[in-house]
């Protein structure tokens, strides 16, 4: 994969926007707005500095993840805050994108719940949503979906960079073919096949049942790179695979770190010597930070006081 320095955003729809800051990014930006919990657990937002907010656009940056359902429904009491407060257009800053797997349907009834989410922010007054590497975009670039524009930025040649700068010689492999792009038009990539819904504790999945590659990597490091490591079943997967095949090392990254239900731990028993995220989701693993590009954005508004207590709105 051939390392190319980040492209350059065009932001200049954000020129003028008022940045509205979720404490849960407190460790990206400074935070301007306030959020408890009701006893009965339903949420309380408030929007700080609301004075100058009527008449503008506004950037909210806010995670969905974890907890996504509260975590939307606090989402959708942001936007309507600054709705009520007269704004005009909203764009969000959303470093994770949930339900964005749910993008098919596999069994007869199912909801699309990836079209649900983004018509959700649509009807809320999204007119563009920020991301990075969105699972049913599968490359990036702006798009359209659902009436909404979506940007979607890619991690993938910063986490190959990062990881090359301790070996070098990595061989870099999807561990399937929807996440190729991360690896580049002339990347290696896995091909996986998933078996039946399983269905464990009112939980829903549909396992790897099996992974091929026709390539080798036999006495060579290898590094594996996904959008997202979620239960960990493919990453795992591949992980064996790849060590079957004679792999000298394996190490995976990914944009997302989910890590349930042991997945970490499932990853160092499969024999994966080195793993690395970003922080799009805090974990143990977020070794490449997205603060900058955030940062970048942000900073497009004019209105970003990138070192103050608060983002003000006035």
């Amino acid at each position: 994969m051939d390392e190319q320095p980040p492209a350059p955003l065009d932001l200049k729809f954000l020129d003028g926007a008022i940045p509205i800051i979720s404490p849960n990014c407190a460790d990206i930006a400074p935070p301007s707005v306030e959020l408890k919990r009701f006893p009965d657990g339903e949420s309380y937002c408030r929007l700080e500095k609301i004075e100058g907010l009527h008449g503008q656009n506004v950037v909210i940056l806010h995670r969905l993840f974890p907890d996504p359902d509260q975590n939307l429904v606090t989402l959708l009491q942001m936007m309507y805050g600054a709705k009520e407060n007269g704004v005009k257009e909203i764009f969000l800053i959303i470093p994770y994108l949930p339900y964005a797997r749910a993008d098919k349907i596999w069994l007869s009834g199912e909801v699309i719940s990836a079209r649900l989410l983004v018509k959700l922010l649509h009807f809320a007054g999204a007119k563009e949503i920020i991301t990075w590497d969105c699972h049913f975009l599968k490359k990036p670039g702006v798009h359209e979906y659902e009436n909404v524009r979506i940007l979607n930025l890619c991690a993938g040649p910063e986490l190959v960079a990062f990881m090359r700068a301790v070996r070098p010689d990595s061989l870099v492999v999807s561990p399937d073919a929807g996440a190729k792009y991360l690896v580049g038009e002339n990347g290696l990539f896995m091909r996986k096949e998933r078996g039946d819904y399983a269905r464990n504790d009112n939980q829903a999945f549909r396992p790897v049942a099996r992974m091929d590659a026709d390539f080798e990597v036999s006495g060579k490091p290898v590094l594996l790179i996904d959008d997202m490591i979620a239960g960990g079943g493919t990453m795992v997967k591949a992980t064996q695979k790849m060590q079957e095949m004679g792999a000298e090392s394996v190490a995976c990254a990914a944009t997302h770190g989910l890590f349930l239900h042991g997945a970490l731990d499932k990853l160092h028993t499969a024999g994966a010597n080195r793993i690395i995220t970003s922080d799009t989701i805090p974990n143990p693993t977020a070794l490449l930070s997205i603060r900058p590009t955030v940062e970048r954005i942000l900073n497009a508004t004019g209105h970003f006081e990138e070192e103050g207590p608060r983002v003000s709105g006035t």
